[in-house]
């Protein structure tokens, strides 16, 4: 039992102090730059327009050009991104969305002939060149960090988790139980009004945007709640508002 608790103890910590997000560039979006995309040594002119009546951005570089669907709005610009330093390539991004929920970053590669699409993430949260990108969306009082990767044919894909960290504490306002599994409801724990909670990690529930949390209570026992009850049953999270 000692043991069982101080592994609990060390997922618990760990969870509540994983770090935020961190913007790895800085860098402002342009709608212009001359840079070596293909890494054949000579600079490509990079532009990005937008095609108002067809609701479109251009994106173009040397003589290629490829376009992409916006929500009504011009993209601010693209920033250049190195995704793999391995590589010789350089990537661009062009951000689409206005919202935490529906901003994307949509990831091209010029081949020296052809811009084409390598994909989209929500956000360029943290990008070292590693072939790793590590992109935080916002779900209503906490950031989900997805994972993605480049494959062998250049293509940026999801890393997938079944649980994601929150790490964010709250306390009870109203009474409620936790459910002993995600499949199962009966009740492992009744927190009681007052008490201190930590929400450890969330899991897909398979309906969008919608969530399992699995919770600890101030008695140390773990069950799990929905957003509802975490929502309207306590207060304290970092809900912006």
């Amino acid at each position: 039992m000692k043991t069982k608790a101080s592994v609990l103890s060390v997922m618990t910590f760990t969870l509540l102090t994983a770090p935020l997000a961190r913007a790895q560039d800085a860098r402002e979006p342009t709608n212009s730059a001359s840079v070596d995309l293909n890494g054949d040594g000579k600079p490509e002119a990079i532009s990005l327009t937008w095609d108002e009546k067809k609701d479109e951005f251009v994106l173009k570089a040397g003589s290629a050009t490829i376009r992409g669907g916006t929500d009504g709005n011009a993209p601010p610009g693209f920033v250049v991104v190195d995704i793999d330093s391995g590589d010789k390539r350089k990537e661009l991004a062009v951000t689409t969305g206005q919202t935490d929920y529906d901003k994307q970053q949509h990831l091209y590669a010029f081949d020296g002939k052809a811009l084409k699409a390598v994909g989209n993430v929500p956000a360029l949260t943290e990008a070292r060149g590693n072939g790793i990108i590590l992109s935080d969306s916002w779900q209503g009082f906490w950031n989900r960090r997805d994972k993605y990767a480049l494959d062998k044919a250049g293509k940026v894909i999801e890393v997938p988790q079944e649980l994601y960290a929150v790490g964010v504490e709250a306390t009870v306002k109203q009474s409620f139980p936790l459910a002993r599994s995600r499949t199962d409801k009966t009740a492992v724990a009744t927190l009681a009004q007052g008490s201190r909670i930590q929400v450890l990690a969330a899991a897909p529930t398979g309906a969008p945007g919608e969530y399992l949390y699995l919770v600890k209570s101030a008695t140390g026992l773990l069950g799990w709640a929905t957003t509802k009850d975490l929502t309207g049953r306590t207060e304290g999270l970092p809900i912006a508002g």
